[in-house]
């Protein structure tokens, strides 16, 4: 099978979507497809590392000595996509995949001629009142564009694929996300840490994170300690001094600060952008590691299990703290093996995912 996948993501920022692109493309090919990624993302400064390991970069050279922000992104999009569209019609793929993202002039042209695969990670109509008004209305005017050139979803979460049944043409399908489980070590606690700790990590200005119920929780448990990687202290008014804020790390520093910790934290305020159930990267990176969670949503693949604790009630308040407290030292020293993840492993979900893209081959 010829896979093209049309990637319009960051590739100079090691974010757990990079990460998760660059495992779904090495299985396809493990698996013997040909598959040709399109890197469509402006040059950024001089030197940069591009974190995609495989695919070819398409930027506009004047648009990138323009300063980095949206319109640069946007306009490099319109004026790179005429050479995509030639490269794919000489690859002449069987099935093209992307991740659903804001409508521009001459996209829809291009998906219309493929097979083409959204993948579905959040419910768009809502999330994208969180953006500029003029972000929300070029999106809501593409909207349908690109979902009418499309000939199939695959969603993170079944949350998320409901808002989409009425788009009949699509055929759909439910793929949570996962995680290289052979890529990643266990990370020993540290048994000279005088406290519990807490990790969360995220990328800054998400208000579905919750770092403001994070903090919350923070001053609820001041024996604790919480560490927030991808925010700056700066980011917020008032902050309990049981809180460290580490910005943007390196995978390096990451896997340091996790060594350090014995639980990770999931999002607290993902009934902001309509998922009360979902399947976060950040939580499948913490469990490879051999954390457990505490979060305030229901996981796709761990509703019930000892080592993901929903510690939210279904109003989005914290349960009592009593009960938190009770889980935190009974499982403070917990290692998560992997025999218990083998649901998440990024080969189980690919798996699924061509088995998907296989329904297309006929049509």
């Amino acid at each position: 099978m010829r896979i093209a996948y049309l990637i319009e993501v960051n590739p100079y920022k090691n974010s757990g979507i990079v990460k998760k692109i660059n495992d779904q493309i090495e299985f396809w090919v493990q698996q013997g497809h040909d598959v040709e990624p399109f890197i469509l993302w402006p040059k950024l400064k001089k030197g940069d590392k591009n974190y995609f390991v495989r695919g070819r970069l398409y930027s506009n050279e004047i648009l990138n000595k323009l300063p980095d922000n949206f319109i640069k992104t946007y306009l490099t999009k319109i004026f790179t996509l005429p050479k995509i569209e030639k490269d794919l019609s000489q690859f002449s793929p069987d099935v093209l995949y992307i991740r659903q993202n804001i409508w521009y002039p001459g996209l829809t042209s291009v998906l219309s001629k493929y097979n083409t695969i959204l993948e579905v990670n959040t419910v768009d109509t809502i999330e994208i009142n969180h953006y500029s008004k003029f972000k929300k209305m070029v999106y809501n005017f593409g909207r349908e564009k690109v979902l009418n050139s499309s000939k199939g979803i695959i969603s993170v979460s079944p949350d998320i694929l409901k808002h989409y049944e009425q788009y009949t043409h699509l055929l759909k399908k439910v793929v949570s996300n996962g995680i290289n489980l052979s890529k990643i070590n266990k990370i020993k606690k540290d048994e000279n840490l005088d406290r519990v700790n807490f990790v969360f990590v995220g990328s800054n200005s998400m208000k579905w994170h919750g770092i403001d119920r994070i903090i919350e929780l923070a001053k609820k448990f001041n024996e604790y300690f919480f560490n927030i990687v991808g925010y700056n202290k700066s980011d917020f008014k008032e902050v309990p001094n049981n809180m460290k804020f580490y910005g943007w790390v390196e995978k390096e520093e990451l896997i340091e600060i996790y060594s350090k910790n014995h639980f990770g934290l999931g999002s607290f305020s993902n009934y902001l952008v309509g998922k009360k159930i979902d399947s976060t990267l950040k939580v499948r990176e913490y469990l490879a590691y051999g954390l457990p969670v505490l979060l305030g949503h229901i996981d796709v693949d761990f509703k019930d299990c000892e080592f993901v604790f929903k510690i939210t009630d279904d109003d989005g308040s914290f349960i009592d703290r009593e009960e938190i407290k009770e889980y935190v030292e009974k499982n403070k020293n917990l290692i998560i093996d992997n025999k218990h993840l083998k649901i998440i492993d990024s080969s189980v979900k690919e798996k699924e995912r061509l088995s998907f893209f296989e329904l297309f081959l006929t049509k």
